[in-house]
């Protein structure tokens, strides 16, 4: 026989705990993959002779892309590692992630993966033949196109937090939201009263949609 020791826990809540953690270390996978490649790509450039004696790391653009990838990178480890310890103490008391938490937790798969897809594509673009070579790393970049589908599609992600953030404008709960979450959300909501039909309205609002969601990314992380 199967009880329920805790009331009022919804089913999703009980299955989609493994989300939480998968999400968490899906993030962390796709930032070690970014790290390595990184480092990875760096040692060659500061070792390889381009003409006229210079070296292909102190070409301006690459040196640029190395030392914008340690600031973000630098972010999102902390980001992500706060949000860990936040979910990992609430396992060890055996409760349920917060709201907060669990938006937490879909911004750090997302910006983790997302920001990993393209800054590591900007990287191949300034690297030439190296990014063709066996062993450069850059031959499994499709990992990250694994983290992008797996423990819920990022896209999937960013409407369910832009979707959330609109129930929330509508109950009145807007503290902490940012002007322009709320001017979006307001914009949407219009929309679809001024279109009858919820889904094909949200639908079709969907460039909205996706900056609502990039605003709360902002504000979360």
């Amino acid at each position: 026989n199967y009880t329920l020791k805790v009331e009022g826990v919804r089913t999703f809540d009980m299955i989609g705990q493994r989300l939480y953690t998968g999400r968490v270390a899906v993030a962390q996978g796709a930032l070690e993959y970014r790290r390595q490649l990184f480092a990875r790509t760096r040692e060659y450039a500061e070792n390889k002779l381009c003409p006229g004696d210079i070296k292909l790391g102190s070409v301006p653009q690459l040196r640029f892309l190395f030392e914008e990838n340690d600031s973000e990178m630098k972010m999102l480890d902390e980001f992500v590692k706060q949000t860990e310890l936040a979910l990992s103490d609430c396992l060890t008391r055996d409760e349920l992630p917060s709201s907060a938490l669990v938006d937490a937790i879909a911004v750090c798969k997302v910006e983790a993966v997302e920001r990993s897809i393209a800054m590591c594509h900007r990287l191949k673009q300034e690297v030439g033949s190296f990014a063709l070579m066996q062993g450069s790393g850059f031959e499994n970049q499709d990992f990250l196109q694994c983290c992008k589908f797996a423990e819920g599609d990022s896209r999937i992600l960013k409407l369910k937090l832009a979707r959330d953030a609109m129930k929330a404008a509508g109950k009145g709960k807007v503290e902490g939201m940012s002007e322009e979450e709320l001017e979006l959300c307001a914009e949407i909501n219009t929309a679809i009263m001024s279109q009858g039909n919820k889904a094909e309205a949200f639908n079709n609002e969907w460039e909205r949609v996706y900056r609502l969601a990039d605003a709360v990314i902002e504000r979360v992380k």
